[in-house]
């Protein structure tokens, strides 16, 4: 079996879903794959996410963090497991992993030798061994394979800052040189101008659809491809405009909008489709998690591996419906709004995060060490309105979650 993931980076699922969307490769897709629509990423910042989509591991267990009843404190050293890529590698598929010019996830291919893997930077490599090379390139390279595990990164979904001319211009600005004078247009135009900054969020789609539709015709011929298209986090920018304040930094950007310290569920959403011979196509029932996506893919590529926290989901897909089962996700360091989400298969979630979040250019400097903890029923209170934490249902959970994570410390059971 040979792979193709394509990740809608930061898809916002509002537009995803809209009936204003133009996206018919996508909405034919849906129909003829495994359609997750209610799935959950490991991290809300792809420098988080792509680690338990590479690992199978929740963070806490490979890094220093500590959640205790005075709050979350989060790492400072951390290291990563074997990933996927590395047994696929070994097992002898090539490996094209490229966002075009940029990064693997952006960012992560430059923030894996430097935090996870601090002390074997040579294991980063993997994360883009096609930099610099087109999607044209990258297509050619696979045709030429026998087999193969191929991970693109779409940007054309995320903020929208791939059409920084249309979303500067929504502000009557000149086309910005980059941070942070993309993101307070991003930002500001979300909140004063959120109907036409949707529109340019849906071309951003569009535009992507008409790319997700040119990689699966280069590569119709194959019959032994397994395609997996999702978007490896959510978006917030006005979701909570109405229920918690937003306030200036000082210098006119915007805090609480755009994905950051606040680790709400909108933050995780993502789908998932999946397109594997001889699966037929369903749309399933209950939360798929990300943390199962490595175990999958080797279960697919008949592949052992060592301990992994993830599950494959072949089973699931069989029976049209996931388990509900605890989920966590934890941010790596202040810079990326450190923050923990521990949330229990009976829908109880725990976060801890900072309450009151400086500005980006403040965070890595003065961003406290201990924050605050905050409990929802999601069940009940699906947009995270009621903080229960001082009820006797949220003080169990808190227990719950302070055991739970001095757990996950613990050497797993290989």
């Amino acid at each position: 079996m040979n792979f193709i993931a394509i990740c809608l980076h930061s898809l916002d699922m509002r537009d995803f879903h809209s009936y204003m969307r133009d996206t018919p490769f996508l909405d034919d897709l849906r129909k003829r794959s495994l359609f997750i629509p209610m799935g959950r990423s490991h991290g809300h910042n792809n420098k988080d996410s792509i680690n338990a989509e590479m690992t199978g591991w929740w963070t806490a267990r490979h890094c220093d963090s500590q959640l205790t009843h005075d709050g979350f404190r989060p790492q400072t050293t951390g290291w990563l497991p074997k990933t996927l890529i590395e047994y696929l590698r070994q097992a002898g598929y090539d490996i094209f992993t490229c966002q075009g010019s940029d990064n693997m996830g952006t960012a992560a291919a430059a923030y894996m030798p430097r935090v996870w893997m601090k002390h074997e930077p040579a294991r980063a490599e993997q994360f883009n061994t096609c930099r610099g090379v087109g999607r044209g390139e990258i297509l050619e390279r696979i045709s030429r394979s026998d087999r193969f595990y191929a991970h693109l990164f779409l940007r054309e979904t995320h903020r929208p800052w791939c059409q920084n001319e249309g979303l500067c211009a929504l502000m009557g600005k000149p086309p910005a040189r980059g941070w942070p004078e993309d993101a307070f247009c991003a930002r500001k135009a979300a909140l004063d101008r959120p109907d036409e900054f949707a529109a340019l969020r849906r071309r951003g789609l569009a535009k992507v659809d008409r790319i997700v539709q040119q990689i699966f015709e280069a590569t119709a011929d194959r019959d032994d491809v397994t395609y997996i298209v999702y978007s490896n986090h959510g978006e917030v920018f006005d979701h909570f405009r109405t229920v918690r304040p937003y306030r200036n930094d000082g210098a006119n950007m915007i805090v609480g909008v755009s994905h950051g310290p606040y680790p709400y569920e909108v933050l995780y959403a993502n789908m998932q489709m999946w397109v594997i011979p001889g699966h037929p196509p369903r749309t399933m029932a209950g939360v798929g998690r990300m943390i199962d996506y490595p175990t999958t893919i080797l279960d697919l590529a008949g592949l052992e591996h060592d301990f992994m926290d993830g599950e494959s989901m072949l089973g699931a897909f069989r029976h049209g419906e996931f388990a509900a089962r605890d989920r966590y996700a934890e941010s790596g360091l202040a810079e990326t709004g450190s923050c923990i989400s521990m949330v229990r298969a009976d829908g109880f979630k725990l976060i801890a995060m900072n309450p009151e979040p400086l500005p980006a250019h403040e965070q890595a400097k003065e961003f406290p060490e201990y924050h605050r903890l905050a409990v929802f029923d999601l069940k009940a209170d699906p947009y995270e309105y009621a903080d229960i934490a001082d009820s006797q249902h949220g003080r169990e959970v808190i227990d719950w979650a302070v055991k739970r994570h001095r757990e996950l410390k613990e050497t797993p059971d290989v």
